[in-house]
């Protein structure tokens, strides 16, 4: 045969290197089972030859599921710790060696081991036979009632459950599903519980409580099922056991003992007896081996042992029921004393029964029909509950975080009602005796800042006019010197334009104080700035300094929120600043410090943004300063002698008050205001 697919022949090269490694595996793992046993051997045969009560071989040779033992005397078998492994008879091979041994119903690695008068056999069991691999299995399953079901179910590999037909079961399904969605896109949205709302976080928390309280109660219903059905299988094992262990007793009344010469009539009783009751029936002799079964094929092709579970025959009460193994299926087997008319124990009754899965699973199915919809119900009850709960829960929290974004000191409406006296009842009361202290103290320092300011004008006011005051006193004074001489009406021609030169000065700076005392409210229309801006402009060109004002713009139609009748104001005031900054700036040639010649250049810029027009100011002369780039807007600051430093923070003032803004950018090469209003 030649193979042509390309890829077989790398698989199967793959798969012999691993084949070793699997097989190395292998046979360390048994090897280390192998040195296991032998510790328990050990143990085992120092206890037979110290003679140790049967508990104590018990106790060391029932200690695990993958290590059976059997000990032999001269003439039988006297002890096993498992039922487990079928066969007829095993025979004495060599001591202390590791030999294969094959039972009807396993394979097994078994070794011989003498203590003193008995012979120890150590069985370490490799694998199991499969109910598949018995021979003629229908024909075993049929004389049976016991097994029947089993073989059945396995040869039908039925996997269907009755809980696929449980609408109940999917609808909680879905929704725990979508609840644990939810909570894990929530989980990864906040990135994690702690950055989630607080309303959220009492959700989640309701709801997972709620969630695995359910899931508590579901398992615990579940297990208590299964558990209560295992119960009335063994409480219906052991009454039926009661009923054939009377039957029984009246038919061997006056018998004493049970022979083997009695086998085949007790199996025809028992066969008999079977088919009544529909049930297995099996009775052992006192030493534990079997007399006769109505079903007398699971033991002559060793689907079954022929001995009896250790845990009845060598127990003080061997009235019990007790696991034992098929393959890989466990079942129920209820052991009873077989008694006769003077209740003299002759031998044992022993009854399987499997565990009905299907069984199982319809009760559960049924149980959880009943439970499901309350529960589906207390969940979305619970789901309402947990939303009302965070929301009321976090309403007042709401309330007092709309209450601090929209808080105004002397506003109105400032304090949160709450009528409640809990946790929360408590951070309003607080929050609202801050609000009294906060206004509180708002309102002292609002008088502390309008004494200061007025002390300050005050200073101010007596500075400015205190500068003029003394050239005029030293004027006067030197007038009243020269009367009388022939200077005299030239001085004073002199004088008296000096003074009244200083006091309309003086009257300029009690009329800027008064404006800005009584600066009127900002009454915001809608101005067509252009046309503002341009005569101003028109009238600013004509200064006596000569600093020509270029302006790029349109002349009108451009509208925008400001006040009609100050606005003008604000643009004379930027541009005579820009004016006085670049008046001292001409050299010899007429040229700057910066080596231009001085210049104003006004933009409107309509298209500025969606919402705004822009106005910018720009001049090239010195800059600002950087230390006194703050204080420009402040009141009262000037860094001209003949200033009252009043004009930028009129301006600021009544653009700030058109829902406008204005700021600047400066540098050594020139410095631009920038002015914007909302668009009309």
């Amino acid at each position: 045969m030649r193979i042509q697919h390309p890829i077989f022949l790398p698989v199967l090269l793959v798969l012999m290197c691993l084949l070793p490694a699997c097989r190395h595996s292998g046979e360390k793992a048994l090897a280390k089972r192998q040195t296991h046993a032998e510790q328990r051997t050990a143990l085992l045969c120092n206890a037979l030859e110290r003679s140790a009560p049967i508990d104590t071989i018990r106790a060391i040779a029932e200690h695990e599921d993958d290590l059976f033992f059997y000990i032999f005397d001269a003439r039988r078998m006297v002890y096993w710790s498992t039922n487990r492994l079928a066969a007829d008879e095993v025979w004495l091979n060599v001591y202390d060696q590791w030999r294969n041994l094959d039972f009807k119903n396993a394979h097994t690695k078994a070794r011989w081991t003498k203590a003193g008068m008995f012979n120890v056999l150590t069985v370490l069991p490799v694998s199991y036979t499969g109910l598949q691999e018995y021979t003629d299995i229908h024909t075993i399953a049929s004389q049976t009632f016991s097994f029947r079901q089993l073989v059945e179910a396995e040869e039908q590999n039925d996997s269907h459950s009755p809980l696929a037909a449980n609408p109940y079961y999917y609808i909680c399904l879905i929704l725990f599903a979508v609840l644990l969605l939810l909570g894990i896109v929530g989980l990864v949205r906040y990135r994690g519980i702690r950055n989630m709302p607080f309303s959220t976080r009492i959700m989640y928390v309701i709801l997972t409580c709620v969630l695995a309280v359910f899931i508590y109660i579901f398992v615990i219903s579940v297990r208590y099922v299964h558990t209560n059905y295992e119960e009335r299988q063994r409480e219906n094992l052991l009454t039926r056991s009661e009923y054939v262990q009377s039957y029984l007793r009246s038919l061997y009344y006056w018998d004493v003992s049970l022979s083997p010469s009695q086998a085949q009539g007790l199996a025809i009783d028992l066969h008999d007896l079977g088919y009544d009751i529909n049930q297995d029936i099996h009775v052992y002799s006192l030493a534990g081996e079997l007399l006769a079964s109505s079903s007398p094929a699971l033991f002559s092709n060793g689907v079954l042992s022929r001995w009896m579970a250790p845990e009845a025959l060598f127990a003080e009460d061997h009235s019990t029921v007790c696991y034992e193994q098929l393959a890989s299926h466990p079942y129920l087997v209820s052991y009873v004393p077989f008694y006769n008319g003077s209740f003299v124990t002759i031998g044992y009754i022993a009854m399987p029964s499997f565990l009905s899965e299907q069984t199982r699973a319809y009760e559960v199915d049924r149980l959880l029909a009943r439970l499901l919809p309350p529960y589906i119900i207390v969940l979305l009850l619970a789901l309402v509950f947990s939303v009302w709960a965070a929301r009321s829960m976090t309403s007042p929290i709401h309330m007092l975080i709309e209450k601090m974004r929209h808080f105004e000191i002397g506003g109105k409406s400032n304090h949160i009602d709450y009528p409640y006296h809990d946790e929360l009842g408590q951070l309003v009361e607080r929050y609202n005796m801050l609000v009294d202290r906060v206004e509180a103290s708002a309102e002292q320092l609002a008088n502390a800042e309008r004494e200061s300011a007025w002390r300050t004008m005050a200073r101010q006011i007596a500075h400015e006019i205190n500068n003029p005051l003394t050239p005029m006193k030293l004027s006067v004074q030197k007038l009243q010197l020269k009367r009388g001489t022939d200077q005299f009406d030239a001085y004073f021609d002199k004088t008296t334009k000096m003074l009244v030169s200083e006091i309309d000065n003086l009257a300029h700076i009690a009329q800027s104080f008064s404006t800005f005392a009584k600066q009127p409210e900002v009454v915001t229309v809608e101005v067509d700035v252009a046309e503002k801006l341009s005569h101003v402009i028109t009238l600013q060109r004509a200064n006596d300094e000569q600093i020509p004002i270029r302006y790029v713009g349109p002349d009108s139609g451009v509208m925008a929120y400001a006040d009609a009748e100050q606005v003008s104001q604000v643009f004379v005031n930027i541009i005579r600043n820009a004016i006085q900054a670049l008046a001292g700036e001409e050299t010899a040639d007429d040229k700057g410090a910066n080596g231009k010649y001085p210049d104003i250049i006004v933009v409107l810029n309509a298209a500025y943004s969606e919402n705004e027009v822009q106005i910018s100011i720009s001049d090239n002369g010195p800059g600002i300063p950087a230390e006194i780039q703050e204080k420009i807007f402040r009141p009262n600051f000037t860094t001209k002698s003949t200033g009252n430093g009043l004009g930028l923070a009129i301006s600021k003032q009544i653009v700030e008050g058109s829902g406008g803004h204005i700021s600047f950018e400066t540098s050594p090469r020139g410095t631009t205001f920038y002015i914007s209003f909302r668009k009309g």
